[in-house]
C-alpha cells in the first residue's frame, strides 16, 4: 500500500543536481551534435553554456577519436584514423565577469566514463616517443569496472583508473593565435607541428575564414589545452590566463587512466564526463605573474609502496651516438630499457609501450646538471602485475 502525502526524497532529478550540462551522445560524431562543442581555438565561437563565478558546469565529450574507432574493430581501422577530427571539446563554458588579465580557476569536482570502454592504440604514423620502432599499430581495448581498468588484451594486468581530461583550455585572443601560427609555422613542412586545416574543423557554426585559421589542438600552449596532466582528476585546480571576455573554457579527451608522458599518443582513451566548479581572480594573471596555466594536482592519484617500483634509467647517449643535456633523449632511452625489460617477461614489444603508456608510471628528471648526460628514470608500479616480475 501506498503512502499518502510522502514527501519527495530530493527535489533534483537525478545525482548531477539540475547543474548545467552539455550532453554527449554516445556513439555520435561530434559533426551530428554540433551543438555541444568544437574541435579547434579560436575566440570567436559562441560560449554553449553561460555560468556565474562559483556556478558549476558538466562537460560530456566523445574520446580524443571522435568515435573513429570501436572495441570490435581491426588494424586496418587504426589505418583510417582521421586526425584533422581529433579533440572533439565540449564547450565553450562563458563566465560572467571574466574579463583579460584575469585568472580563470577551474576546479574538477568529479570525472567519470560514459560508455566504459577506452582504448590504448598504437596508431601507425604517429608521433609516439618510440613510434617509429612500431610502425605496424596495436590494438588494445580496456573496460572500466569500477576503479580498476582491465584489458582482454593485455591480459594479468590490472590498472587503478584516475579518470581526467587530457584536453582543457580557454579560448585564445586573435593576437595570441597569430603568435602561435608565426611560432610554429617553420614546422609545419616537415609535419613538427600540426598546421590549420579547415577540412572538418568544427566550430559552431563559425564560417570558412575560421575554419582556415582556427588553431589545432594538439600542442598546449598559453591557454592550456592538451596538456595531459594524469592528476588533473577530482579536487584538482588549474588557474589558467584569461585572454578574451568570459574565458570562454571547453575540454574533453578524457583519460580512464595515463601515465607520466603518454608516450605512444594515446592514454586510456576514453568518451567522458568532467564536473567543474568555475571562479574569477580579477587581475590574476598581472598579481601572480601567470602566463601559462598553474595547476594544483589533485588529492586522488595511484600510489603505491614507495618500494614496489622498477626504475628504468636512460641517459642521453645510445651505442655511438651522444647528445648534450638533452632529457628527451634520456627519457626515451629510459623508456625503451622498460621495454626490453618486459619482453623478457613475455610482452610484446607493443604490448609493452602500451603499458608503459597507461599504467600510473612516473618518469623524473633525476640529476640535470652531470654533463654531458643527465639521467631520466622511468617508474613502473610492480602491482599492476598478477606474477612477480621482480629479477630473481
Amino acid at each position: 500500500m501506498q503512502a499518502e502525502n510522502v514527501e519527495p526524497l530530493s527535489r533534483f532529478r537525478d545525482r548531477y543536481l539540475d547543474v548545467p550540462r552539455l550532453r554527449c551522445e554516445v556513439g555520435s560524431p561530434l559533426a551530428h551534435q554540433p551543438q555541444l562543442g568544437h574541435n579547434r581555438w579560436h575566440p570567436e565561437i559562441p560560449a554553449a553554456v553561460f555560468v556565474d563565478p562559483m556556478g558549476e558546469v558538466i562537460l560530456e565529450a566523445p574520446g580524443y577519436d571522435d568515435y573513429q574507432i570501436h572495441d570490435n574493430g581491426s588494424l586496418e581501422e587504426l589505418r583510417r584514423v582521421d586526425l584533422s577530427r581529433m579533440h572533439p571539446l565540449a564547450g565553450p563554458v562563458h563566465v560572467h565577469g571574466a574579463e583579460p588579465g584575469d585568472l580563470l580557476v577551474a576546479e574538477v569536482l568529479g570525472v567519470e566514463p560514459l560508455s566504459g570502454i577506452a582504448f590504448s592504440n598504437i596508431l601507425p604514423g604517429t608521433p609516439g616517443l618510440l613510434g617509429e620502432i612500431f610502425p605496424d599499430g596495436y590494438r588494445s581495448t580496456w573496460h572500466a569496472r569500477g576503479g580498476i581498468a582491465e584489458s582482454p588484451d593485455l591480459p594479468g594486468i590490472r590498472i587503478p583508473a584516475q579518470p581526467h581530461p587530457g584536453t582543457m583550455g580557454v579560448a585564445p585572443s586573435l593576437a595570441l593565435m597569430q603568435l602561435w601560427r608565426e611560432r610554429e609555422e617553420p614546422l609545419f613542412a616537415d609535419g613538427r607541428a600540426f598546421a590549420p586545416e579547415p577540412r572538418n574543423a568544427l566550430l559552431r557554426g563559425l564560417g570558412e575564414t575560421a575554419r582556415r585559421t582556427a588553431a589545432r589542438t594538439q600542442p598546449p600552449r598559453e591557454n592550456g589545452g592538451n596538456m595531459d596532466i594524469n592528476k588533473l582528476g577530482p579536487g584538482a585546480k588549474v588557474y589558467f590566463p584569461v585572454f578574451v571576455e568570459g574565458g570562454l573554457l571547453s575540454l574533453g579527451d578524457h583519460h580512464l587512466s595515463a601515465g607520466d608522458g603518454e608516450c605512444s599518443f594515446n592514454a586510456m582513451e576514453m568518451d567522458g564526463r568532467t564536473w567543474l566548479r568555475l571562479d574569477v581572480i580579477k587581475g590574476g594573471m598581472e598579481r601572480y605573474a601567470i602566463t601559462t596555466p598553474l595547476v594544483r594536482p589533485g588529492p586522488i592519484e595511484a600510489r603505491f609502496g614507495a618500494d614496489r617500483y622498477l626504475g628504468f634509467n636512460g641517459f642521453c647517449f645510445s651505442g655511438k651516438e651522444q647528445g648534450y643535456q638533452d632529457a628527451s633523449f634520456a627519457a626515451r632511452e629510459a623508456m625503451l630499457r622498460a621495454v626490453d625489460f618486459l619482453m623478457t617477461l613475455g610482452y610484446s614489444g607493443e604490448q609493452a609501450y602500451t603499458i608503459l603508456s597507461v599504467a600510473p608510471v612516473e618518469i623524473r628528471i633525476s640529476c640535470i646538471v652531470t654533463i654531458p648526460n643527465p639521467t631520466v628514470t622511468l617508474y613502473l608500479p610492480i602491482d599492476i602485475f598478477d606474477k612477480d616480475i621482480l629479477p630473481r
